[in-house]
C-alpha cells in the first residue's frame, strides 16, 4: 500500500514533539550531504540545535496544526 502524504502526516504528528525535530533534523541533513559546505551544515545545526532547545524548554510558538495545513493548501492550490 503506497502512503499518501496525508496520511504520512497525520502519522508523524502522533509522535512526541523530541522524535518529529529529529525527523526534520534527519530530512534536512540528508539533503545537505551532498554540498562541501561546512558552513551551511553549521547553520543548520546551530538552528535545529536552537529550535529542540526552545521546545525542551517551553519557549517555542506553535501554530495550530489545522490552520498551518489550510494555509499550506490554500498557497498551493492558488
Amino acid at each position: 500500500m503506497q502512503r499518501t502524504i496525508e496520511n504520512l502526516t497525520t502519522e508523524l504528528i502522533k509522535l512526541p514533539k523530541r522524535e518529529r525535530l529529529e525527523i526534520v533534523r534527519f530530512i534536512l541533513f540528508l539533503d545537505n550531504r551532498s554540498l562541501d559546505s561546512d558552513d551551511i551544515d553549521s547553520a543548520w545545526e546551530k538552528e535545529i540545535t536552537d529550535r529542540v532547545r526552545a521546545v525542551d524548554e517551553g519557549t517555542a510558538i506553535g501554530i495550530d496544526y489545522d490552520k498551518a495545513m489550510q494555509k499550506i493548501e490554500k498557497r498551493f492550490t492558488s
